[in-house]
C-alpha cells in the first residue's frame, strides 16, 4: 500500500482503520506516525465539538431557516420537535457555533479544489512549527541573531532539490536559520527562518506534489499560506499578525528547484 492510498484509507475513517491499514501502519514505522497523528486530532476535534456551547438563540434561528416548498418537498414544523433530541438541529449548531468559535486547534480557509493531502499538509506544517519553536522564539527574541551565508543556506536545501539563487536577495532578508527538516515522512524539507516585522518567518520547502490551489493555514499562535511551485510546495509561516505576502513573492522568485 503506497503512502497516497495509506493516507486516503486512515483520513477516512481514523477512529476504526480496517486490518489491513493496521498491518501496513505496524510494518512501517512512518505510516505509524501518521496513524497516530490522525487518531490524535480526530480525539481532539471530538473534544472540541463535545465542548462547543450553542449560542443562546441559534435554536430560534435555524428553525426559521426557510423550506424548499417550491421544490415539491413537504413543510415540517420544525417547532414541534425536540430541538435537544433532533441530529439535524445539532448538526447546523455544531456548524455553525464553530463558525464563531474562537480557538479552534487548525484553522484552514478552504478552497475548491483541495485533497484531504493538502489540507493534512496544513496541519503538518503546524505541528512542525511547535517542533522548533525554541528557535523560533529565539529568533523573535533578537537572542539569535546569526546570519548565514548563502553556501550554508543551499546546503541546508539540496535534499529538498531546492536553492537561492540571489545572494544580493539575502542581504535584504537575511536568512537566520536553515535546516533539512521532516514535514510528511516520505518527502525531502527545508526550513529557513528570517525575521519578520512581528517576529520569526519560516519559509518550508518540501520536494512533494504541487497542492491544487495557494490556501492559508492558521491555529492559536501561527498563520500561514501554502504556495504550490514548479515541483513542489513553498509553505511562509509566522505570528498571526504577520504580514507574509510581501515574503511569499520574494521567495517565490528566489527559490529554484532543481529536482
Amino acid at each position: 500500500m503506497d503512502e497516497i492510498e495509506f493516507r486516503k484509507r486512515v483520513y477516512a475513517n481514523p477512529t476504526r482503520p480496517e486490518q489491513d491499514v493496521l498491518n501496513a501502519a505496524q510494518e512501517n514505522p512512518a505510516y505509524q506516525q501518521i496513524l497516530d497523528q490522525s487518531q490524535e486530532f480526530e480525539t481532539d476535534m471530538a473534544a472540541l465539538l463535545r465542548d462547543v456551547e450553542i449560542p443562546q438563540g441559534l435554536a430560534d434561528k435555524l428553525l426559521t431557516l426557510p423550506t424548499q416548498a417550491d421544490r415539491g418537498t413537504t413543510a415540517v414544523n420544525l417547532a414541534d420537535q425536540s430541538a435537544a433530541n433532533s441530529s439535524l438541529f445539532q448538526y447546523y449548531a455544531i456548524a455553525a457555533t464553530l463558525v464563531m468559535a474562537v480557538g479552534v486547534t487548525i484553522s484552514l480557509t478552504f478552497n475548491s479544489g483541495l485533497s484531504t493531502a493538502d489540507l493534512a499538509l496544513g496541519n503538518e506544517v503546524i505541528e512542525h512549527m511547535y517542533l522548533e519553536e525554541a528557535e523560533i522564539n529565539a529568533i523573535t527574541r533578537g537572542i539569535d541573531s546569526s546570519i548565514l551565508a548563502m553556501p550554508a543556506v543551499n546546503i541546508a536545501m539540496q535534499d529538498s532539490g531546492t536553492r537561492l539563487v540571489n545572494a544580493e536577495f539575502l542581504q535584504e532578508i537575511p536568512i537566520r536559520f536553515a535546516m533539512p527538516c521532516t514535514i510528511l515522512p516520505a518527502y525531502q524539507s527545508a526550513h529557513l527562518i528570517i525575521q519578520g516585522s512581528r517576529g520569526a518567518v519560516s519559509v518550508i520547502v518540501i520536494n512533494n506534489s504541487p497542492v491544487s490551489v495557494e490556501y492559508r493555514i492558521r491555529d492559536e499562535r501561527f498563520a500561514g499560506v501554502v504556495v504550490p511551485m514548479e515541483s513542489g510546495n513553498m509553505i511562509l509561516v509566522g505570528e498571526s499578525n504577520e504580514d507574509l505576502d510581501q515574503y511569499r513573492d520574494l521567495f517565490s522568485n528566489n527559490v529554484d528547484w532543481v529536482i
